[in-house]
Formats: C-alpha cells, sequence, structure tokens
C-alpha cells in the first residue's frame, strides 16, 4: 500500500511543481552525500516535532475540558526524498483522532459551548470570552494545528538546496491501516508547496512573512 502511495504523490507533486531549472554537476558527490543525508534527517525532524508539538497544544486544550482523555493515537514520522528535476518530497505520518475519544469530549463540553448541527454543518453556539479558549471542533482544530506547524516548518526551517523553480513540498496523511476501517474515521490528506524562489526571497528579506504564507499552495481534502 505504501509503494502505491508513494507513487501518487509522485505523481502529483510532478504535476503540481512548475519545470525544473536545468541541474548543475555537483562538485563532489563522495563529498556531499554525508551532508545530504544530514540535511534530510534534520528536516525530517524538524517535520514531526512541528506536528507534536501541534498535538500537544490541543491535547493540552482538550485536557483542560476532560483531563487524561486520550484523542490522538500514534506518534508521526516524516521520510524526505528527492525528486529529480522537480524537488524535495517529505510524506510526513500524523497521528490518528480517535472518532469515538473526540466524541466523548463533545458531550462533556458545557452545554452552551456544545456545536449544533444545522442541516449538513456544524453551526459553533455564541462565543462566550470565559471559555474562548474551548476546542468546540476537535477534528478540525487538529487539521488546522497540523497544517499551521508544518506551514512555519516550512518556513523557518526548509534549508533543502532548492533552485527557483524547484519545489518545498510536505505531505501529511494518517499512517496505513493495520485493520478494518473505524466507523468514523477520516483521512485527511494536506499537500504543502513553495518554491525555491519564494523561499530565498523571505530569507533574504524581501518578502514578508505574511507573503511567503500566502505563496504556499495548499491541497487539502476531507474523505
Amino acid at each position: 500500500m505504501k509503494s502505491s502511495q508513494a507513487l501518487a504523490v509522485t505523481v502529483f507533486v510532478v504535476g503540481f511543481a512548475a519545470p525544473a531549472f536545468a541541474q548543475t554537476p555537483a562538485a563532489s558527490a563522495a563529498d556531499s552525500a554525508p551532508n545530504m543525508r544530514f540535511q534530510i534527517r534534520t528536516m525530517e525532524a524538524v517535520l514531526s516535532l512541528a506536528v507534536q508539538n501541534g498535538v500537544d497544544l490541543l491535547g493540552q486544550k482538550i485536557n483542560e475540558v476532560a483531563p487524561g482523555l486520550r484523542l490522538f493515537a500514534g506518534q508521526p514520522h516524516a521520510h524526505g526524498y528527492q525528486i529529480e528535476g522537480v524537488g524535495w518530497f517529505f510524506d510526513v505520518e500524523v497521528p490518528t483522532v480517535y472518532p469515538g475519544a473526540a466524541d466523548l469530549y463533545l458531550d462533556l463540553l458545557p452545554q452552551g459551548a456544545r456545536p449544533s448541527n444545522v442541516g449538513n454543518s456544524v453551526a459553533a453556539p455564541r462565543q462566550d470570552p470565559m471559555q474562548a479558549a474551548v476546542v468546540r471542533d476537535p477534528q478540525g482544530e487538529y487539521r488546522a494545528a497540523i497544517r499551521e506547524a508544518l506551514i512555519d516548518a516550512m518556513i523557518d526551517s526548509g534549508q533543502m538546496p532548492l533552485k527557483p523553480q524547484e519545489m518545498l513540498t510536505v505531505g501529511a496523511r494518517r499512517p496505513d491501516p493495520v485493520g478494518p476501517p473505524i466507523v468514523g474515521d477520516e483521512t485527511v490528506p494536506l499537500v504543502l508547496s513553495i518554491t525555491g524562489e519564494d523561499l530565498a526571497l523571505f530569507r533574504q528579506g524581501k518578502i514578508t512573512r505574511a507573503e511567503v504564507k500566502g505563496r504556499i499552495k495548499i491541497k487539502e481534502d476531507r474523505r
């Protein structure tokens, strides 16, 4: 299953990226290989830690209402590799949200803080300043936390060697299932891409943080 996922992701990234500049010969493959492996491992660690930090912060907010409730299963893992002529892709496995735990958490919310179903949408209750930090949509806030954590990591730590039109791409997904699907569970495929040129402009101070975040291409689906 993982091989088919990797192939699908590779096809998507190739179609998503702009044509890359011609490759320049490396000074010495033997000299650059150890440093390149270090850069890859460093970026993998940065992305994994960013996801874990987002999960931990959301978990703390969840536990303010439901102490000891475990909402997430698993640990984040990242694997990076180079796509010749396209750039770098990092596949990030993110923890799974226990659907039953999310429902239990919502049941524990004070009555005035619970979301209500209106048609096919979920309407949030009126904001109470005393309950502004209450998580009312665990699944939605989890997706947002993962997305923002990975975007920040790409901007602040995306130091992989990129030509101007090559891409730094990060894909986030749940781990491959090892058993039958759980009723209510959902996949959150997320792909984030930015060009080497945009990252360079930000690091040179030629565009702001808000501008570089606006240039990140986001593909996000709920299935």
